[in-house]
Order: structure tokens, then C-alpha cells, then sequence
């Protein structure tokens, strides 16, 4: 009987552990399709504060600007350089190859990244808020809370 009661107690503990490490994110905007569908769910992954952040991971931003959670697409790291044109990206004078972007638009400008800060866009780039509109456009690694699991992209 105690040794069901302990299994049980390292079950509940396991699952806890398990929850602060991953869990569902709810889509609600077009900003990241085709990648991600609104209505859709997708399962996230905590980044510790040690965990590299890159070029192309869809993440979590708790954003202190919006006051919610927003999910997009990471394109600038710190001390980089980007672009955004309408039509292209560069990093850093380079262009970036960007598959999952369908269509361009929405606001242009030319952005350099400070320390441990981040460059987000929406995939949908006519429908997204991101870094191009916000006040505060760069992202602090301390926002970004989780990084998507994103296994195909929907047609």
C-alpha cells in the first residue's frame, strides 16, 4: 500500500515538473500563417535563461508592450543589423531567405539590435504586429518565455 502511495506522489510530482516545461499555446492571430493556423494549438517548450535563442525559432514573447503573450517568428539576434524592405529582409546587408513568408508588406525600417535583444516578425507580414510596430521593437531574452513546436506547415 505505501509503495502505490509513493508511486503515486512521484507520478503527481513528475507531471508538475513536466507542466512547467511544456504546455499548450493557443494560436489567435493570422500573423504566423501558413505556419500556424488561429484556433490551432501547438505544443511550447520553456527556454531556461541559458538556452540559445535563433535565427528562425517561432517562440512565446511575453510582451510587457501588449500585455499578453504573442507568438512570432525570431530574425534578428543582438548586435545585428536588420533591413526590412518591402520586399526583402537583411541581416546585416545579407538577404534572408525567408521560405514561410507567402507575402510582404507592412511598415519598413532599418533596425540595430542591442544586447541580449531580439527582431521578431509575423510570417504573414501584411497581417502581423510585431517588432516593425511596436513602440519598443526589440525584444529583451528575459520576454521570450518558450519556443514552439511547429512539426509542418499548413497549406
Amino acid at each position: 500500500m505505501l509503495s502505490i502511495l509513493v508511486a503515486a506522489i512521484v507520478a503527481a510530482l513528475a507531471g508538475l515538473a513536466l507542466r512547467r516545461q511544456w504546455w499548450r499555446t493557443a494560436v489567435r492571430s493570422w500573423s504566423m500563417y501558413p505556419a500556424l493556423r488561429p484556433g490551432t494549438h501547438r505544443w511550447t517548450r520553456r527556454l531556461r535563461a541559458t538556452a540559445p535563442v535563433r535565427r528562425g525559432d517561432i517562440v512565446v514573447i511575453d510582451s510587457a508592450e501588449l500585455g499578453r503573450r504573442v507568438v512570432k517568428r525570431v530574425i534578428g539576434l543582438p548586435g545585428e543589423t536588420v533591413d526590412v524592405t518591402s520586399g526583402a529582409v537583411l541581416v546585416d546587408g545579407r538577404p534572408l531567405p525567408e521560405p514561410y513568408v507567402r507575402s510582404s508588406g507592412g511598415p519598413t525600417g532599418s533596425y540595430r539590435l542591442p544586447a541580449d535583444s531580439y527582431f521578431v516578425l509575423g510570417d504573414n507580414r501584411p497581417l502581423s504586429s510585431d517588432s516593425r510596430a511596436w513602440a519598443t521593437p526589440y525584444v529583451p531574452r528575459a520576454a521570450i518565455t518558450g519556443r514552439l513546436l511547429v512539426a509542418n506547415v499548413e497549406s
